[in-house]
Parts: C-alpha cells; sequence; structure tokens
C-alpha cells in the first residue's frame, strides 16, 4: 500500500485555512462579559445552582473539525464548520449576559418604572390600553405570540443564512454586533432596572395574555435582597430595558436584507414580534423603542469593527515596505 500517496491525499484534502468567524473584537466582548458576570457574582455573593449543559455542543464543534480534516473540500463543510463555531459563541455570550444580568441586579440601582411610565405617556401611548385591548383579541394574541416566540431561531438564523451563502466577513459582523448589543443591554438594565408594568397590574384581569415573557419579580425580589443568594431556578429574562427581543426583532432582517426573500417573510414576523415584546415580554412601549435603537447601534458598530480589523493586516505590508524604502 503507497502510504505515501495516502498521506498526501489527506493534507491535500484540508481546506486551505479559513478565518475565525468570530473576530477579535467579538472575542474581547465574549471575555470581558464574562468576567464583569463572575466579578458580579462574586462581589454580590450571587450563584447558579445550574446552568444548561454546553458540553454536547462542544462535542459537536469537535465531530464536525474532525470531518472537516477527513472529508476533501467542499464548501457545505466550510459553512457547517462556521455554524458550528458561531453556535457555540452565541451560547456562550448568552451563558456570560444571564450570569452577567443576574449578579448585577444584585447591585439593586432604584426601579425606573416610573420613569418609563412617564416617557409612555409623553409619546401618547398606553401600556394598560394596549394590553387590554390585545387580551380582547385572541386573534392576534396568538399570532403575536407565536413570533414572540421565535427569537432562538431568529438568533441563529443569520449564522446559518450568511455562512451557506458563502458570507464570512458578513457572520463575523454579525456575532459581533449581537455580542454588543446583548453586552449593552445588560449593563443598561443593571443601571436603569424595571420591574415591568405588569407589576402594576392584577394578571387576573386579562383573560388570554399569560405574560410569558415578563420579568420574572420573585427573581427580581430576591436578587434585590441583602445577602448570599443561590438560585435555584431556570434563569428568566430579567432585562427589562432596552428590550432584547426588540433588538433581535430588527437586528434579524437588517443583517439578512440582503436576501430579499427572507428578508420580506422576516419584515412580516418581526413586525408582530414587536407588537408581542409589549404584551407577551410585558414590556414597555419605550423598552421596545431602545432595543430598536440598541441594534442600529450594535450593527453599525460591528461593521465599522470589522472593517478596521480587515483593513489592519492589510496595511501591513505597505507599511513593511515603506520601512525598507520601496515604492
Amino acid at each position: 500500500m503507497n502510504f505515501g500517496h495516502f498521506a498526501s491525499y489527506f493534507r491535500n484534502s484540508r481546506l486551505q485555512p479559513r478565518s475565525s468567524p468570530v473576530s477579535r473584537a467579538a472575542s474581547v466582548v465574549l471575555v470581558g462579559l464574562a468576567a464583569v458576570g463572575m466579578a458580579a457574582a462574586l462581589a454580590m455573593q450571587f450563584t447558579f445552582a445550574s446552568l444548561p449543559n454546553i458540553w454536547p455542543v462542544v462535542a459537536g464543534v469537535v465531530a464536525v473539525e474532525i470531518l472537516a480534516w477527513l472529508l476533501p473540500p467542499l464548501a457545505i463543510v466550510d459553512a457547517i464548520q462556521t455554524i458550528a463555531h458561531g453556535l457555540l459563541f452565541l451560547i456562550l455570550v448568552c451563558l456570560g449576559a444571564v450570569l452577567a444580568a443576574y449578579a448585577m441586579q444584585r447591585f439593586a440601582f432604584p426601579l425606573q418604572d416610573r420613569l418609563f411610565e412617564r416617557v409612555d405617556l409623553a409619546l401618547g401611548l398606553s401600556w394598560p390600553d394596549y394590553a387590554h385591548w390585545v387580551d380582547r383579541h385572541l386573534g392576534v394574541q396568538r399570532v403575536i405570540h407565536v413570533a414572540y416566540d421565535t427569537i432562538q431561531i431568529q438568533i441563529v438564523l443569520p449564522l446559518v443564512v450568511l455562512a451557506f451563502a458563502d458570507r464570512p466577513d458578513q457572520v463575523r459582523a454579525y456575532l459581533l454586533a449581537f455580542a454588543i448589543a446583548l453586552s449593552a443591554t445588560i449593563v443598561i438594565s443593571a443601571l436603569l432596572p424595571a420591574a415591568g408594568p405588569i407589576a402594576a397590574f392584577d394578571r387576573a384581569s386579562f383573560d388570554i395574555l399569560g405574560f410569558t415573557g415578563a420579568t420574572p419579580l420573585d427573581h427580581l425580589t430576591r436578587l434585590r435582597a441583602a445577602g448570599p443568594l443561590i438560585l435555584t431556578e431556570p434563569p428568566g429574562g430579567i432585562a427589562t430595558f432596552p428590550s432584547f427581543h426588540a433588538t433581535v426583532a430588527v437586528l434579524t432582517p437588517l443583517t439578512l436584507r440582503g436576501h430579499p426573500r427572507t428578508f420580506f417573510v422576516l419584515l412580516v414576523l418581526d413586525a408582530a414580534m414587536l407588537a408581542g415584546t409589549v404584551t407577551e415580554g410585558a414590556h414597555y412601549f419605550c423598552d421596545v423603542l431602545a432595543g430598536i435603537a440598541m441594534a442600529f447601534f450594535a450593527y453599525a458598530l460591528a461593521h465599522a469593527i470589522i472593517k478596521a480589523e480587515d483593513r489592519a493586516p492589510a496595511m501591513q505590508p505597505a507599511a513593511s515596505l515603506a520601512l525598507d524604502g520601496r515604492p
């Protein structure tokens, strides 16, 4: 058997070194988010009894890498590698955000519900009027409830679409934008905490609305109490302002606007998602507006950073030539 030919085949069959879907800036944001979460948790004597097990995902990424080594160079293999690494990054960012969000709520800054209520009223918007209107229209409630629950799919969707479209630059920008938006949301929500509008109303006065995504008030109360805390229940959406559902509802179609069919479907779906954020998530209207603004901010900042990262290596050869005195 010609072992030299066999070895040569596998050396040549490997994909050329590819850039990571996770940019340097995104890695920095992830490490910073995790560091803030762990520091706040230690300082405020807070811990989770358990967090989701990510080892199956890690094992999946390793399996994909092994298969990519063995298989001949194929675009689909490269796309799957990108998706696997991007998915692991998204999960790690979300876990870091959950820890940071809960730990930073322990600082117990004053609740800002009165401020957010006044902002809504200044905008001419009434949360109870809107919530009761939705509660009287079962068809509307069902549509926005389904749309609201698509957040996990919508977080992953840009990664999958862009990976198969072979747009690594846009994948890197999306992952960075997601990390920036979620990290900023966690920090702002800790500085401007709120219980949400449903805290001022009797849930029994609503017939069909379940407020499934509302801030878990029992968690918020215990987090704001003094003394050590070990949380044994699964975490919930503790951040109120800005609304991260609203951020995703804008960031996902904004990222995929170059894919017309997907984009127009997302416009309809995310219009319903934004409407459902106010009721299903029990958010103030200003939470939603702030979440929308966060999406545009994170998108613009991420693309600027990625362009700067891509420009830096191109400038190095030019700088070297200048130092050598060559034109």
